[in-house]
């Protein structure tokens, strides 16, 4: 795993992949940077100045594929956003085997379970391709935050969403037959990415068949039947690397049926 970092607002975006070179970057450029990291709830509502105030404090660091960027049971990290590449979460078992949660892409942030006292991490987080990702002290985001209060109140309403969608997550797993554990899956990876546009939604993932019977818990041939039966009915299509649902209501009435 190749890091680097640079400390400081002013030198946030101007690190690159292997170059060592360092040069400032344009108001501009940050500008853009900070719009880039504002894809999540709490990060849409924070003002300019309390982002700022906590990006001064970041790291970046590049992480190879495959690599770990957090390891279950990690204590003292920090919180995390993804410049670039991709990120999977998963809860790891003592047999290797892994339970998989969803992916995180660009813009998206993690860690913010373990920035309230000295808890350990409840997941495994690896970088699915060569990656970029920034890392705020737990210290300094506690720092921050006494100074702008907002930021704990829309990351506690983050949280909350997470966890309403652990919830739905666990009935749908432990009470729903398969094809309605992966329309839930598929529906919650639209959330996490905001991929809904109207009544429609659009998902560009680089997860296999084998990813989603991981998830569900069920065999590569099972979710190939679905999408098979999906994409004859109209409900899902895969098209170049993304999952098409022109109709986001009939994917909620999958997730909701009992029907096997």
């Amino acid at each position: 795993m190749n890091h680097f970092f640079v400390r400081g607002r002013e030198h946030l975006l101007a690190c690159h992949q292997g170059n060592s070179n360092v040069s400032f970057p344009s108001v501009n450029r940050h500008k853009k940077t900070r719009l880039s990291l504002r894809r999540a709830g709490w990060a849409k509502k924070v003002s300019d100045e309390a982002l700022d105030r906590m990006l001064e404090h970041a790291e970046v660091r590049s992480f190879s594929r495959d690599s770990f960027i957090l390891r279950h049971r990690d204590r003292d990290r920090g919180f995390f956003g993804v410049l670039s590449g991709k990120v999977r979460f998963a809860i790891p078992a003592e047999t290797g085997d892994e339970f998989i949660l969803w992916d995180l892409s660009k813009g998206l942030w993690f860690g913010s379970t373990t920035l309230i006292g000295n808890s350990s991490t409840s997941y495994d987080a690896r970088a699915l391709v060569d990656s970029e990702i920034m890392e705020i002290p737990r210290s300094a985001v506690a720092k921050v935050a006494e100074e702008f209060p907002e930021i704990y109140k829309y990351l506690f309403a983050d949280q909350a969403l997470i966890t309403r969608i652990m919830y739905r997550l666990m009935t749908n797993m432990l009470f729903y037959p398969l094809k309605s554990r992966l329309a839930l899956r598929l529906l919650v990876m639209i959330e996490v990415h905001r991929g809904r546009n109207g009544s429609s939604a659009c998902l560009e993932t680089t997860m296999t068949q084998s990813d989603f019977a991981n998830m569900i818990r069920g065999s590569r041939q099972q979710v190939n039947r679905v999408f098979r039966q999906w994409d004859q009915e109209g409900i899902v299509h895969f098209v170049d690397g993304q999952y098409h649902v022109p109709s986001v209501n009939r994917l909620v009435a999958e997730a909701k049926s009992i029907d096997p």
